[in-house]
């Protein structure tokens, strides 16, 4: 195996890990696994992966795994260079929130996350 398969079959096995959720575990409270959201911390679209519960100032809240997708709008590639130093907004990848800092899009028919695959080919990664 090449490297590159190696890292992609690592990286695949990442995405898999946050997907997946043993049941019972996800709080009743949380919205649905594939539910559209915004982050208003990092203004990026995203998908709920997972949720799970967590405690903050002696409250229990929810805590969701969201796969937030890259910005592609026809010419914010520039725009996000120079406004984002991390390059957060240009790449896939999962980030937890708070329930308090996300805006849910419930009227959007969640995503069916059991159909996601993730596909470790050759070539370059776009």
């Amino acid at each position: 195996m090449t490297i590159k398969k190696d890292l992609l079959e690592g990286i695949s096995d990442v995405i898999r890990d946050v997907i997946e959720s043993e049941e019972g575990e996800y709080p009743s409270e949380a919205v649905p696994k594939g539910t559209y959201v915004r982050s208003s911390r990092l203004n990026a679209l995203g998908v709920v992966t997972d949720a799970f519960y967590s405690e903050s100032y002696g409250q229990q809240i929810i805590i969701y795994s969201v796969l937030c997708l890259p910005n592609t709008r026809t010419g914010d590639y520039y725009l996000n260079i120079m406004e984002s130093p991390h390059m957060i907004s240009k790449e896939l990848f999962v980030y937890d929130e708070t329930e308090f800092d996300l805006t849910y899009y419930l009227m959007i028919p969640p995503v069916d996350m059991d159909k996601i695959q993730i596909y470790t080919t050759s070539g370059e990664l776009m």
